[in-house]
């Protein structure tokens, strides 16, 4: 058995109530003092947290006050805000600019005529191709018979990687209510969608350009499907010309005009004669999708392509193979029995000529290999069918041609209706009297720092005010002065002493605390000479109560702001000023409270950061105290139970002898008493 479990059962005296009573003594003398100061310590890193981040909100405002960037704001307000929007930059500079929108910048919006009665509709009962241009590129987009009007539309937006939106939308009521709507993307003369097909030029040369019979021509099919040629006659002498592009598409507008057979085209669109979005490229467009080509002596100086060509009809995926093809396929109606014009002893050349030779004894079919080694078939409608005899597809593949009914651009063209609602155009306006168009609704390209969005054209001037934003330091100001008032009660209440009750604040007595509020006012009562006269808050609506606390005069301050700014600018953060004839650098107002207040809180040694590590030491220190005096007395006193517990055992056996011989005296006196 442990001594220590039955400590004072022999005594009834050395127990541990004794040794309780005697450690709580020692440890009130030697471990209550650093608890307390521990705890002290606790609630100075406490309020030193809440000291610092109340002088860090002073210092986020005096140091934006301070800040040359925030001098340099600005606003802007337009007269008609549904017309222009703008918004400028820091450091533009103040100024007033008059704008005048002729035309805001928009898209190329086109809807199909062709009505649907879902989106899952299918587009065309014929394989087909799509064909448009857009900034220069042309896309063909291959439709197959089985393509629903959602597919075209994806088609349309995949292959052009969005540059062209494809969008179905309920237009209508009643059985055929869809329609598809097709965008470009961006606003701007270089996004309008040219369809069919497009033959654009060379950059046209600046400079004289004289053009007669023979230099230029063109050629066109007319409304009745005969080619029709134009010549192009242009005098323009002006060496310094720079919009012969231009020039030269009034003359071909001009040319055509004057042709019964093609006017009527170029008023309906279904011939366009347009401009590159850089005004420097002629654009010949034929919505059809007719041939469109260029000659004349000096058409090489003007086009590098001077031809595009209607689109084959069918043109094969793969090359005629070789040797003996079996079945019979349907072309146009006819059967082609392909074992009987080809043997097992030919060459690909010549099942290709056998081939062509008996598509083109087909009325109205016309057979080629083009320069890829594929089978090309055209018809006279440009439509065509194909189909494999007791659906005999793999002859079809040895051709390279898949069954179905196609129809070229030609044909789908005015099946379709494609209606142009909306041309693309640039933002044409004046800025201050200057003319500037630009591809979009948002420029800012004119000054720098300074955007417009257009939103609508004018119906007259709209002025642009470009001030100061004078807003910012009065409201960093009112921030100061709000985080300056809460700052100054705290400091007193961290570092008073009342005579009276003796009591004192968690900071009173440190130093590095004391010093704030006198070194702040101080900065903030500090006088610059300028103009030749002494300057203080006071001159800019600043200045204190009897409490040490500032007051602000909104009004003057922001009276001052508008009048001076550049005055208050130079008493705030510093500039340059004349003293006794030299120029010197001064310090402004906010700028020697930033100083101070960077001092107390900013870096490894500012002076609250080595305070606050200190009190961190300070309370390492401590609990290294407390808890080798806690092991110390836990040591004293169990050694203390130990001595106890001898001293314990000792008493014990005093007493059984002192009680035997008592038993044994008390039996003597009762025997004697018999």
């Amino acid at each position: 058995m442990n001594p220590l479990s039955s400590l004072g059962v022999g005594s009834g005296v050395l127990n541990y109530d004794i040794i309780d009573k005697l450690k709580q003594a020692d440890e009130n003398a030697q471990i209550a003092p650093i608890d307390k100061k521990l705890q002290e310590n606790i609630e100075k890193q406490t309020e030193l947290v809440g000291l610092t981040t109340m002088l860090n909100s002073l210092k986020s405002s005096s140091k934006k006050i301070a800040d040359y960037s925030s001098y340099l704001e600005r606003t802007a307000t337009s007269s008609d805000e549904s017309s222009v929007k703008v918004s400028v930059g820091a450091g533009v500079p103040v100024q007033d600019i008059k704008i005048n929108v002729s035309e805001i910048a928009r898209n190329s919006v086109n809807e199909l005529g062709l009505k649907f009665a879902s989106r899952d509709d299918i587009f065309s009962t014929s394989n087909t191709l799509f064909k448009f241009n857009i900034n220069g590129k042309d896309y063909k987009i291959k439709i197959n018979n089985t393509d629903t009007l959602n597919d075209v539309a994806q088609k349309i937006i995949d292959e052009t990687n969005g540059e062209v939106n494809a969008s179905i939308m309920k237009t209508g009521e009643g059985e055929n209510a869809f329609s598809l709507m097709i965008n470009s993307r961006d606003t701007g003369e270089s996004n309008n969608i040219y369809f069919g097909n497009t033959l654009i030029s060379r950059d046209i040369a600046n400079g004289a350009l004289n053009l007669v019979d023979g230099d230029f021509s063109i050629s066109f099919v007319d409304k009745n499907g005969n080619n029709k040629i134009i010549n192009v006659n242009l005098s323009q002498s002006n060496p310094e010309s720079k919009q012969n592009a231009s020039i030269l598409k009034e003359a071909i507008i001009n040319a055509i005009t004057n042709d019964l057979e093609l006017v009527e085209l170029l008023k309906n669109g279904d011939i366009n004669i347009s401009l590159s979005g850089d005004g420097k490229r002629l654009i010949l467009n034929d919505k059809r999708g007719f041939g469109i080509s260029v000659d004349g002596i000096k058409s090489s100086e003007l086009f590098t392509n001077k031809s595009v060509s209607e689109d084959d009809t069918i043109v094969g995926t793969n090359s005629i193979s070789a040797g003996l093809i079996s079945g019979v396929v349907t072309i146009g109606g006819e059967n082609l029995d392909l074992s009987m014009i080809t043997s097992v002893d030919n060459t690909k050349e010549m099942n290709e000529t056998a081939i062509v030779n008996a598509i083109n004894a087909i009325s109205g079919y016309y057979a080629k290999i083009n320069n890829d080694g594929f089978l090309v078939i055209n018809t006279n409608t440009g439509e065509a069918s194909i189909r494999a005899v007791d659906d005999n597809q793999e002859a079809l593949k040895k051709l390279g041609l898949v069954p179905g009914d196609f129809k070229d651009w030609t044909i789908l063209a005015p099946s379709i209706g494609i209606k142009n609602i909306q041309q693309s155009s640039n933002a044409n306006l004046t800025y201050n009297g200057v003319n500037v168009s630009r591809p979009n609704n948002t420029i800012d390209d004119i000054i720098n720092g300074v955007t417009l969005e257009l939103l609508s054209p004018s119906q007259k001037d709209v002025n642009i005010r470009v001030d100061r934003n004078n807003a910012t330091i009065l409201e960093e100001v009112k921030a100061f002065v709000e985080n300056y008032n809460l700052l100054i009660p705290k400091l007193d209440e961290l570092t008073r002493y009342d005579e009276d009750t003796k009591i004192a604040g968690i900071f009173n007595g440190v130093s590095d605390i004391r010093v704030i509020k006198n070194s702040l006012h101080r900065a903030l009562a500090s006088i610059n000479f300028a103009d030749g006269r002494y300057e203080s808050i006071v001159n800019y609506g600043l200045s204190f109560n009897d409490d040490g606390l500032l007051i602000l005069d909104e009004g003057k301050l922001q009276s001052e702001i508008t009048a001076n700014p550049d005055k208050v600018m130079d008493f705030f953060r510093g500039g340059k000023a004349t003293i006794n004839g030299k120029e010197v650098e001064t310090q402004g107002v906010f700028s020697l409270v930033t100083k101070e207040l960077d001092s107390l809180t900013t870096g490894e040694n500012a002076r609250l950061k080595l305070f606050e590590d200190s009190i961190t030491n300070d309370d390492k220190r401590l609990k290294a105290d407390r808890t080798r005096n806690m092991e110390l007395l836990n040591s004293r006193y169990e050694m203390m139970a130990n001595r106890f517990a001898a001293y314990d055992g000792q008493i014990a056996k005093a007493n059984n002898s002192f009680n035997s011989l008592n038993m044994m005296i008390e039996q003597s006196i009762a025997d004697k008493k018999k």
